[in-house]
């Protein structure tokens, strides 16, 4: 450690000798000259400079012995403010409080500015509760709180929360417009710094809309936007996928004047990317843009937003011409797995699994680690091709590498298995499944169930049968059995065995749909209900400004139809102003109970018919070979 070197020698080269001529202790005020006064403030605040001027606190603290051995003994508000700010200039929040606790025992009384700025060392500190403490104080002293202590607390709700791990971002934006809402009730103007943490906020929760909100907001109020403003919304509407609004205000940024920078053609070729109807035209033309701006230079993130785009945007040519570039102009280490995962789902998608395969093999020879991604991806384009062949190769070289299949990957075989009829093969990896470390989704059912129908899955199944023809293959009572044992551990719940009557598919996939109609009607076989059948197939508006309006059937509902005109049941749509269902009479249900049931004796009887003509064509054939 350096020796300490005085600060306050400037105290003896001015000849200020303050134990003589000025004030020693508080109760002396009154009996000296308002010249000795001023020459004590004035000299007070030169010390207070020179310790807020000090690079860390044990030094700060030199500065305040020195000061006492020169005849100050009562260090004023400025001086405790020096101290909290070379704490928090090192980051030392926690000190700052402590500086704090003292100067509350010394009696001395703190101002606005010091407020803020232990609110401001709270929030290094990350102490949320002191930072409201300190507010409280505040106000409670009769300082009222201005711009800088509700937008440092807000700042304070946004940055500091998560690492304390007490609440969501979307509860910490609605924190933080609390406090702005307390801003606005006590007239106390916003400024650009605030409207920025709110939009931060939006950024963090993932609510581009809200951020979008916030910026209307300011431009209405006068606030003029900065380049941080337009960053954080171009940033929240490029990973929204807000196209639209990112173009929107990109205009409007150019119309006030702030040069964009290189993130933000990022932001709007991300955009690109991750729009619902992916732009790989305008993605690089953003970036055919961005080479002319002075001082815009492309990055590694520009090529990767590229890449994304064009692999979206079914441009491969695109995604390879980005990938090239990033090579040529040395950024060769920003190129991942992940980049070559992007360029197989690309090269997938668009030219097919031979090109996609040799995208894995580039990946392999340029020395970067497939990973459980890359093997879903292959696994994926193998079933477009209804390739399980090379699906199972595939598989078997992600074991030899050392890569443990995920539940994509699982799915994705159990996709192929159905898509080549080999339901069994499908159950047996999803046995796999159930047995390993993730738990079953309902995409997991999904993918079992429409493997179980075979080929296209459960809807082609549906539009292969004629009305009232549906086979209840193998496959499909397979299928009914996973549902069932799923039933008993409470994954599912559509239908209950107190209320046959009523059945819930809203929130099934297509295939979970079929499986549990079937199941359904299956369980209403062996006990028939008196009353008549309802199936619940979506929640959707059918009023308009309490008028009925065109019904659009969801998707479920569509496939419920499908699937009793394919076991022959007659249903009716049933409409309500939130609800889209279909019924069955008690009549109907009655009628086709009779006719499944004597189809089932027919069958039966033709069985025993062949079971007794093979017994006797077999006593036929023994008494030949005796004869």
């Amino acid at each position: 450690m350096q020796p300490y070197t005085p600060k306050l020698e400037w105290l003896k080269q001015e000849g200020i000798n303050l134990t003589d001529e000025c004030i020693l202790e508080e109760d002396e005020l009154c009996s000296r000259s308002a010249s000795g006064l001023l020459k004590l403030q004035q000299t007070i605040w030169r010390i207070n400079r020179s310790i807020s001027r000090c690079s860390s606190l044990t030094e700060a603290l030199e500065v305040v012995n020195e000061m006492k051995a020169a005849g100050i003994n009562s260090a004023n508000e400025g001086t405790y403010l020096a101290l909290i700010t070379v704490c928090r200039r090192q980051q030392q929040g926690e000190r700052a409080l402590s500086i704090y606790e003292a100067m509350k025992e010394a009696g001395v009384k703190a101002g606005v500015l010091t407020y803020n700025t232990l609110i401001s060392c709270c929030q290094q500190a990350k102490r949320l509760e002191d930072a409201f403490r300190i507010k409280t104080e505040m106000e409670a002293a009769g300082i009222k709180p201005d711009v800088v202590t509700y937008t440092a607390l807000m700042a304070l709700v946004v940055k500091t929360a998560p690492y304390r791990g007490r609440s969501s971002p979307t509860q910490r934006l609605e924190k933080a417009l609390q406090l702005y809402q307390e801003m606005l009730d006590r007239n106390i103007r916003p400024d650009s710094i605030t409207y920025n943490t709110l939009m931060f906020a939006g950024a963090q929760a993932k609510m581009p809309g809200k951020v979008l909100e916030v910026y209307r907001t300011m431009v209405a109020a006068g606030v003029p936007p900065d380049q941080f403003t337009f960053g954080f919304i171009l940033e929240s509407a490029g990973a929204g996928g807000r196209l639209k609004v990112a173009l929107e205000v990109f205009e409007e940024m150019r119309a006030a004047g702030v040069a964009p920078k290189t993130n933000t053609y990022n932001f709007l070729i991300e955009a690109c990317a991750s729009a619902p109807t992916p732009d790989a035209a305008k993605a690089w033309a953003l970036y055919e843009e961005m080479k002319t701006v002075d001082g815009v230079v492309p990055n590694a993130q520009t090529y990767n937003h590229l890449i994304t785009a064009s692999c979206k945007g079914g441009d491969n040519a695109g995604a390879l011409k980005a990938y090239e570039l990033m090579q040529s102009l040395g950024f060769q280490r920003a190129v991942t797995s992940a980049t070559f995962n992007k360029l197989i789902l690309s090269a997938s998608q668009t030219e097919g699994l031979e090109s996609a395969l040799q995208m894995y093999r580039k990946m392999l020879d340029s020395g970067y680690k497939p990973d459980a991604i890359t093997y879903s991806t292959l696994v994926t384009a193998c079933n477009r091709e209804d390739n399980l062949e090379q699906a199972l190769l595939v598989s078997q070289e992600m074991e030899e590498l050392g890569v443990k299949p995920n539940q994509v990957v699982q799915h994705s075989l159990i996709g192929a298995y159905g898509q080549a009829g080999q339901w069994e093969d499908a159950i047996a990896t999803f046995r796999v499944l159930q047995e390993g470390e993730e738990q079953l989704t309902s995409v997991s059912y999904s993918i079992i169930f429409d493997a179980c129908f075979g080929k296209g899955g459960a809807e082609a199944a549906l539009k292969r049968t004629k009305p009232g023809k549906l086979e209840i293959t193998p496959g499909i009572e397979a299928a009914i059995s996973l549902y069932e044992e799923a039933v008993e551990v409470g994954f599912f719940t559509n239908f209950t065995q107190a209320d046959l009557a009523r059945c819930d598919v809203r929130t099934m996939s297509i295939s979970g749909t079929v499986v549990t109609l079937l199941t359904w009607l299956l369980r209403i076989g062996e006990e028939p209900p008196t009353s008549d059948l309802l199936i619940i197939t979506g929640v959707k508006k059918n009023l308009v400004a309490g008028k009925p309006k065109k019904v659009r059937y969801t998707k479920n509902h569509t496939v419920a139809l499908s699937t009793l005109d394919a076991v022959g049941l007659p249903c009716k749509p049933l409409n309500t102003a939130t609800m889209q269902a279909l019924t069955v009479s008690g009549a109907e249900i009655k009628k086709w109970l009779e006719d499944t049931q004597g189809e089932t004796a027919v069958e039966d009887t033709q069985g025993e018919t062949v079971i007794e003509d093979t017994q006797e064509e077999a006593v036929v054939d023994a008494v030949a070979e005796t004869e």
